[in-house]
């Protein structure tokens, strides 16, 4: 982690006092969110990374379940292309 000095930065006195009740200040830069400002008491040190999304027996769960392709398939898109004819060499070219 690294650590700087409060002199460096300028963290307005309402984010100062919401941090001290332990809530979370979000910080955006073009409106997005761009990092986050937190008690130091709300993170353990030598807690694991919180990780996003689905474990991944979950997910392989969910695919194997999920429907098979439809064997004509590749058919339809070979008709498909054969009635609109070759793709453009440069398909991002202008016209």
């Amino acid at each position: 982690m690294t650590t700087i000095r409060a002199e460096e930065v300028r963290i307005p006195r309402h984010a100062r006092e919401a941090v001290a009740r332990h809530e979370r200040v979000v910080v955006v830069n073009h409106e997005r969110p761009t990092f986050v400002i937190m008690h130091p008491d709300d993170t353990a040190a030598d807690s694991p990374a919180t990780r996003r999304g689905r474990p991944l027996r979950e997910a392989l769960g969910m695919l194997a379940d999920a429907a098979l392709p439809d064997p004509g398939f590749a058919d339809d898109m070979e008709a498909v292309l054969a009635d609109v004819g070759p793709a453009p060499d440069d398909p991002w070219a202008r016209s």
